[in-house]
């Protein structure tokens, strides 16, 4: 079967983001089509082996069926050469990073800011962000990045400090003008206070580098750093 140039673009977008939902892919390279045509679409890359599709992702608190969660497929993972082997599982941390990542493009769409560069993993030793982004305000007339840390509150307090001690490390070594800030993207009020207890605990010359932002307030709050 020949694959489209869309059809590679679903298989590295998958790739770049290990799994990512039916909603990611249709809004992200189906915007110009009717939401009949991404289910064809993701319905013959998983006949075809190029996909595979791993499960529903949970939906709202109840945890209800969500959208289907996608993954490379056998010929996928030949394709592009993707070594390792595929989850059996819904990754629920992959998935809210793309659903991060989309909401950076929602801000782009709507005229928020321009997302210049990004980047899934990105490795700053001693640490590696879950996803670096570089982005510019036109309303405001500036620039800024940051290294976005996806915390589903499965880490314990003290990988949390050692990852800050990490983060520090790598600012005290770092080339340019400006270190990222460091913002841990969460869903759960309670978390949300865990981390900022956390950060509160901070000599106080490392606080401003890191802040902490529930999900659903993700670009206003960047708009504010």
């Amino acid at each position: 079967m020949e694959l489209t140039t869309r059809d590679l673009d679903i298989l590295r977008l998958v790739d770049t983001f290990t799994q990512v939902s039916s909603t990611h892919i249709a809004e992200l390279l189906f915007s110009d089509r009717s939401h009949s045509v991404p289910d064809k679409v993701l319905g013959r890359l998983v006949r075809t082996g190029y996909l595979s599709r791993v499960g529903r992702r949970a939906s709202g608190e109840k945890g209800g069926a969500g959208a289907f969660a996608y993954q490379l497929g056998r010929y996928g993972r030949v394709l592009l050469d993707v070594e390792g082997r595929p989850s059996p599982n819904v990754n629920a941390h992959a998935l809210m990073i793309a659903d991060t990542y989309l909401e950076l493009r929602r801000a782009e769409k709507a005229g928020v800011l321009v997302l210049d560069a990004w980047e899934v993993e990105r490795r700053i030793p001693p640490v590696r962000a879950d996803l670096f982004a570089a982005v510019e305000y036109p309303g405001q007339g500036r620039k800024s990045s940051y290294f976005l840390e996806i915390d589903l509150a499965t880490e314990r307090p003290v990988r949390i400090r050692e990852k800050l001690d990490g983060y520090w490390s790598a600012a005290m070594g770092w080339n340019d003008e400006y270190f990222p800030y460091v913002v841990f993207v969460v869903n759960h009020l309670g978390r949300a206070a865990e981390l900022q207890r956390l950060v509160r605990g901070l000599p106080e010359e490392r606080r401003e580098m890191v802040h902490v932002v529930m999900f659903g307030e993700l670009i206003p709050r960047l708009l504010e750093l």
